[in-house]
Order: C-alpha cells, then sequence, then structure tokens
C-alpha cells in the first residue's frame, strides 16, 4: 500500500474544524455548497454522490472517531485519481490554539506511478483544505 498526506494549520479553532470535518452530510465547504451532491442513509456507512471529472464520485464514510477526532472514508466508486482501495483519514488536532488538520490515505496505484498518484493526491489535498479554510472564515 502506498500513502499519501498533507498536514496544515488552518485560521480556525479545532472545535469549529472538527465541527465542520465530522459531519460527513456537511458539503457547505465545497465550490458551490455541494449543489447536486447526494445523500444516501447517515453515521458509519453512509454515502455522499459528487459529481468529478470523470463521474459520479461515492464517498462512503467508515468511522467516525470523537475522542481522536477522526474521520474515515472511502471512495468504492469513481475515484478521481489514478488509484484503487483507496481510503482516507482526516485528523484534527490543536495547534497553539489553532486547527491543524491532518488528511492521510492509503492506497494501490492504478495506471500511473506511486509518486505521481500520490503528487495528484496530495495537490487536491491542499485545494480542499482551502477550501475548508474559507468556510471557515465565513
Amino acid at each position: 500500500m502506498a500513502e499519501a498526506a498533507v498536514t496544515r494549520t488552518l485560521n480556525a479553532t479545532p472545535d469549529a474544524l472538527w465541527r465542520l470535518v465530522s459531519d460527513f452530510a456537511d458539503l457547505s465547504w465545497l465550490p458551490g455548497g455541494g449543489a447536486g451532491a447526494e445523500l444516501e442513509g447517515s453515521g458509519p456507512g453512509m454515502v455522499r454522490i459528487l459529481a468529478g471529472p470523470g463521474g459520479r464520485i461515492r464517498e462512503r464514510l467508515e468511522a467516525v472517531d470523537e475522542a481522536a477526532r477522526t474521520v474515515t472514508y472511502t471512495i468504492p466508486e469513481g475515484v478521481p485519481f489514478p488509484v484503487t482501495g483507496y481510503r482516507a483519514t482526516m485528523q484534527v488536532s490543536d495547534d497553539a490554539g489553532r486547527a491543524r488538520l491532518a488528511w492521510s490515505c492509503r492506497f494501490e496505484p492504478a495506471g500511473a506511478p506511486e509518486a505521481e498518484a500520490a503528487q495528484a493526491i496530495e495537490t487536491m489535498y491542499g485545494v480542499m483544505m482551502g477550501w475548508i479554510e474559507e468556510r471557515l472564515q465565513r
């Protein structure tokens, strides 16, 4: 299994960041507020379906750990990266009163070298962290 990860301290409180990312149904941080997204179910096992560049992306919530402040999800269908077996974790922590977000995943490269796949994921994590920070500052 290969890995990709990005960690960034955001201009927000850890509690505010945790409230946002732990609510898997809240897509307000996406451009357009997640308009057009579909939700199936609730809690672990729920699925959110998003429009992606190559079609529909199905993200499945695997676990929410309140104590560790982690959210784990998979993308069983429509992975927007050249990978299979995508499993990601978002972890929120405190960095001197500011929110620190560590976003990581494990995957198997598929159709691209491992380094290229990891770079694509890390670039997208950076973009999405920017969207999350912008949402928290509204």
